[in-house]
């Protein structure tokens, strides 16, 4: 083999090397993209699934739960939209913003809750009120966290949200009552959202 065709072959097999690499670098044993570094979110939505039995303590207690627009009731449970934020792709710590929230109601009280903020790495769920300053209103245990990627949606299942020690001292207040504990299990906790 002379020298030339000695450098044809290095100059092939060198291009096969860097296109196996990059495959590999592209994707996973399914073929489907692996992403690294921070995604940045830009729809879908956050859904809540009220506990039962926190449904029937609130309807006992004559507190009554609905969403604030652009959220809204489905079959999983109460829908907020996703606007924006940012979380890490392996290991998903950032934040999540939402438009929309909840209003509680009880007689003429209300207590209104909007334009929430999931902390994946802290666990928490901060809502502002009204009078301006943001209350932190759920705590979510992410231990039993699950990830699945379909037709393009990050999918997050199996976060357990608790009401907070404030957001129970705030709904107490409001309502004047002693109905609400920190600690109290207000559901499931399900995102899906699409990222840029």
């Amino acid at each position: 083999m002379d020298v030339g065709s000695k450098l044809r072959l290095t100059s092939i097999l060198s291009a096969l090397v860097a296109l196996t690499v990059a495959l590999a670098a592209c994707g996973d044993d399914d073929g489907e993209a692996t992403a690294t570094g921070p995604l940045t979110l830009n729809g879908e939505e956050t859904v809540l699934a009220l506990d039962s039995t926190t449904a029937k303590v609130l309807d006992k207690g004559k507190v009554a739960i609905s969403p604030v627009d652009p959220s809204s009731v489905g079959g999983e449970g109460i829908g907020f939209p996703i606007v924006g934020g940012e979380i890490d792709a392996e290991s998903l710590a950032g934040t999540i913003d939402h438009a929309g929230g909840i209003k509680f109601s009880s007689g003429g009280a209300r207590v209104k809750l909007t334009d929430f903020v999931v902390d994946t790495e802290a666990g928490t769920l901060t809502a502002t009120t009204p009078e301006g300053p943001d209350l932190l209103m759920l705590d979510l245990d992410l231990r039993g966290l699950e990830r699945s990627d379909e037709g393009g949606e990050i999918v997050l299942s199996g976060i357990a949200a608790t009401l907070s020690d404030d957001g129970a001292t705030a709904l107490n207040k409001a309502f004047d009552v002693e109905l609400f504990e920190g600690g109290l299990a207000m559901g499931e906790v399900t995102v899906t959202a699409t990222a840029i």
